[in-house]
């Protein structure tokens, strides 16, 4: 008995402690004013803005119940700086798309994949706002 709990621990313990998501973890801590005329985007639902930071960059989101969103650019499928999603519009039914690599697609307000090799939503990263300023961590 003490064997099969032994080989269960084992088990557990090789194959147990992958990682869920395998991104890249690069720190991140940014403050951006808000109301400053370059986030313009950001006042209307689903306006959007590129900023620096992260792998390849970030994309802030004003979603429909005026809450901010953050995402790293950086395609899941690649994890490369190099392959980075972008956007065409702030309509209702948005996708970002990784247009440079793999062709993935990404539902703009939850990042979640519609399309592509990519299988698992974009890196999100935390939100908060304090006044005017938008503080964008992990």
């Amino acid at each position: 008995m003490r064997t099969f709990f032994k080989i269960i621990s084992i088990t557990i313990i090789l194959f147990g402690c992958e990682p869920d998501n395998p991104f890249p973890n690069t720190y991140v801590n940014i403050a951006i004013p808000i109301t400053m005329p370059e986030y313009n985007n950001l006042t209307i639902p689903l306006g959007y803005e590129y900023i620096t930071g992260g792998l390849g960059g970030i994309i802030v989101l004003k979603d429909l119940d005026d809450k901010f969103i953050a995402y790293d650019r950086a395609c899941t499928y690649e994890m490369d700086s190099d392959c980075i999603i972008s956007g065409e519009s702030t309509t209702y039914d948005a996708i970002l798309h990784c247009g440079n690599c793999c062709e993935s697609k990404f539902i703009i307000v939850d990042g979640s994949v519609t399309e592509g090799p990519a299988n698992q939503a974009l890196k999100r990263y935390n939100t908060s706002l304090n006044g005017d300023i938008l503080y964008i961590t992990n």
